[in-house]
């Protein structure tokens, strides 16, 4: 009763047990609903390498290193000439195999264990674009998504699909006839700069003229490649005939996978609730 209480409930926010004697409500919005589950499932897991006697660390990093373009997302090709010429496609080109040979140490493997568990994987199934989906079920990270979700085979199962929508919906997108057509166009305009069948395929020219390159060599000329890309994504309208077709295929897999997206919002809450009860 409790829990279909709050489940109906959630949009309003709902304290401990629904009669107000909690130690406050869940947040309204859905940015602060993933950082609220964010932060319980970091405190559950630090908990649990804390027991193991193990070091519960952060890497205190703000993710926006010196150098490292803004974070921006341009899943039909960049749309931003301005961007382009000042962030390229946004790779850093400094970062290279020195920085990739060392091995990990028998701290951050004996950490890592601790995280992600050993041995067989007992958790698997399948995502919406076919791919099988593994992970261990006796780590720190599934204890802590265990308690916290009360089902953690319902809560793998769930998450796998739906973080998988958005790669199911671009993936019918990219293989569209109008989507297709479009790239053509994109693909002839960016031809005299380089070759290039998509976007993807100018970032693998590039890495491949940019190798022994000097790092400011190579900068320009991802800088080049990357605003011959967003010159002719605007004149083709590529990125908006995605964004177009990427709204309406996605709205086709929520309709296809409504029972599940039901199932992983009602995980959602009890992780809500759970967090609320706990002060996490």
């Amino acid at each position: 009763m409790a829990l279909s209480v709050c489940a109906t409930t959630l949009a309003g926010g709902c304290a401990d047990g629904g009669d107000g004697s909690g130690p406050g409500p869940v947040p309204r919005s859905v940015r602060a609903q993933d950082d609220l589950l964010k932060s319980a499932e970091s405190a559950l897991v630090r908990r649990c390498l804390t027991e193991r006697r193990l070091p519960a660390r952060s890497d205190g990093g703000d993710g926006q290193g010196r150098g490292v373009a803004p974070q921006r997302e341009f899943p039909y090709g960049i749309d931003d000439p301005g961007w382009a010429a000042r962030h390229g496609f946004g790779i850093p080109v400094e970062r290279g195999s020195r920085e990739q040979g060392v091995g990990a140490s028998k701290e951050q493997q004996r950490l890592s264990d601790a995280l992600f568990g050993t041995g067989r994987r007992e958790l698997s199934t399948r995502t919406v674009t076919g791919l099988v989906v593994q992970a261990n079920s006796d780590g720190c990270l599934a204890a802590a998504q265990r308690v916290l979700y009360g089902d953690l085979d319902r809560w793998f199962r769930t998450e796998v699909t739906i973080n998988n929508l958005a790669a199911a919906a671009h993936r019918r997108v990219i293989e569209d006839p109008v989507y297709r057509s479009a790239l053509a166009r994109w693909s002839h305009c960016v031809a005299p700069v380089q070759q290039a069948d998509s976007p993807g395929a100018l970032r693998s020219a590039w890495q491949r003229r940019a190798h022994g390159l000097a790092p400011r060599e190579a900068t320009a000329l991802q800088q080049r490649y990357a605003v011959a890309e967003a010159r002719c994504v605007r004149r083709t309208d590529l990125a908006g005939t995605g964004a177009q077709l990427e709204k309406r295929y996605a709205a086709e897999l929520r309709a296809e996978y409504a029972d599940v997206i039901a199932e992983h919002r009602q995980l959602r809450d009890h992780g809500l609730r759970y967090a609320v009860r706990h002060g996490l």
